[in-house]
């Protein structure tokens, strides 16, 4: 899956992918697989979620329109800040 093509499927997680491949190299390939490899949205949420635990630091270091999430998203990342 190129980046245009995520942009124009997720527009959010394009964005979110383009601002992450100019710092990390490994992350945003893992938030794509997670997204297009998974078949629900379970085991979309978790592996999103778990790809981003495991990088803590990214979420300050993102713009805020690239981080700008969903009321959804952010009650699953603090769920997983939680654990």
């Amino acid at each position: 899956m190129t980046d245009e093509d995520l942009r124009a499927i997720w527009p959010e997680l394009g964005m979110l992918i383009g601002e992450l491949r100019s710092t990390h190299s490994e992350l945003p390939q893992r938030l794509v697989d997670s997204v297009q490899y998974a078949s629900t949205s379970g085991e979309i949420y978790s592996g999103v979620g778990n790809a981003l635990w495991q990088n803590k630091a990214v979420p300050k270091a993102l713009s805020s329109s690239a981080y700008g999430m969903s009321g959804p998203m952010r009650w699953i990342m603090r769920m997983w800040r939680r654990i």
